[in-house]
C-alpha cells in the first residue's frame, strides 16, 4: 500500500442550493467580457456534469475497501456535493445553450462515449486514480479562485456565486477519493501514470469543446478577437500557469492533496457563503450535516 498515510478531512456538509440562470440577463462574455475565457470557462462547465457522475462511480466501485468510519462519511459527502455541481452546472450549461452554442449536446455526448471507454478500458483502481488527478485539477482551480480577489472580481456577478461555492466544496473534500484510492491499495506508480495520460486526454478535450464554442460564435480563425485573453490566462497574470508548481506535486511519491493546508481559507470561505449573514444563504435549501438553515 505504499507509505503514505490516509487523512480524512472533517464535516463534508451537502448543501442543497439553487441557482438561476437568465440568459437575457448574463452577457455571453461573461469573463472580463473576453469571449475567449468565457467559452474556455463554458467549456469546462459543459464537462461537469457528466465527469462529475464518473467520479462518484469510481469512488463508489472501490468504496467496500473504506474501513475507517472518518472516511466513509466523508464518501458520503462528497458524492452529496459532486452530485450537487453537476445539477448547478447543467443548469448553467444550459443557459449558454440558449444563448446560441447548441452545438454543446453533441459535445456532450462525445464526452459520455469517451467515458464509456474509460470505463470499459481501465480496471477499477485506474478509473479511481483518473478521478484522483481530475480532483487535483479542481483543487488546484478551486483554491485558486479563493484566493485571488482579482480572478472572482473578472466573473460577472450574476455567475459568481455558482464558481465560489464549486470552488469552496472542491477545496473542502479535495482528499477523498484520493484517500479512497490509497484505502484500495492504489500505488504510486498507477496514479503518476494516470496523470499524464488523464492530463493528455482532458486537455485534448477540453480544447476540443473549446474550439467548437469559440467556431460557432464565429471566432476560432479571428485571433485578434481572442489573443488577449489567451494572454491573460496564460502569460500575464497567467492564471493557469501559475499553477504548475502545484500540478508537479503530485508527481512526489509522498504526495497528499492536504499537503497544502487550507483549513483556515475554508473556515473563511464557509462563513462568508452559508453563515448567518452569508452571500449565499438565500441560495440555501438545506445542508447536511452540520449547516442546516435555521
Amino acid at each position: 500500500m505504499g507509505t503514505e498515510n490516509l487523512a480524512v478531512s472533517a464535516e463534508i456538509p451537502r448543501r442543497q442550493v439553487d441557482f438561476v440562470f437568465d440568459p437575457a440577463r448574463v452577457p455571453i462574455d461573461w469573463y472580463r467580457g473576453d469571449p475567449f475565457q468565457s467559452t474556455f470557462l463554458d467549456a469546462l462547465s459543459l464537462l461537469f456534469p457528466e465527469g462529475e457522475r464518473f467520479f462518484v462511480e469510481s469512488v463508489k466501485k472501490l468504496r467496500h475497501h473504506v474501513t475507517d468510519p472518518r472516511l466513509d462519511a466523508d464518501v458520503t459527502g462528497f458524492i452529496g456535493q459532486e452530485a450537487m455541481h453537476g445539477k448547478e452546472h447543467r443548469a448553467f450549461n444550459e443557459m449558454f445553450q440558449d444563448q446560441g452554442l447548441t452545438s454543446a449536446a453533441k459535445l456532450e455526448r462525445q464526452l459520455k462515449g469517451l467515458l464509456a471507454l474509460v470505463r470499459r478500458g481501465l480496471p477499477a483502481r485506474s478509473q479511481l486514480a483518473a478521478t484522483c488527478a481530475l480532483e487535483h485539477f479542481t483543487a488546484m482551480l478551486a483554491e485558486a479562485a479563493l484566493r485571488n480577489q482579482r480572478m472572482r472580481d473578472e466573473m460577472d456577478p450574476a455567475i459568481r456565486p455558482l464558481w465560489t461555492w464549486h470552488a469552496l466544496e472542491e477545496s473542502e473534500h479535495k482528499a477523498v477519493a484520493f484517500d479512497v484510492y490509497r484505502a484500495a491499495g492504489g500505488g504510486y506508480a498507477r496514479r503518476a501514470g494516470i496523470m499524464i495520460l488523464t492530463t493528455i486526454i482532458f486537455f485534448a478535450f477540453t480544447a476540443w469543446v473549446h474550439a467548437h464554442f469559440l467556431a460557432q460564435r464565429r471566432l476560432l480563425f479571428r485571433p485578434w478577437r481572442w489573443a488577449r485573453g489567451a494572454a491573460h490566462m496564460w502569460i500575464y497574470p497567467g492564471y493557469f500557469t501559475r499553477l504548475l508548481p502545484a500540478y508537479l506535486s503530485y508527481f512526489r511519491p509522498g504526495f497528499h492533496p492536504d499537503d497544502r493546508d487550507t483549513t483556515a481559507l475554508l473556515a473563511t470561505w464557509r462563513e462568508r457563503l452559508f453563515g448567518d449573514a452569508g452571500e449565499l444563504r438565500g441560495n440555501l435549501r438545506g445542508a447536511w450535516p452540520s449547516q442546516e438553515v435555521a
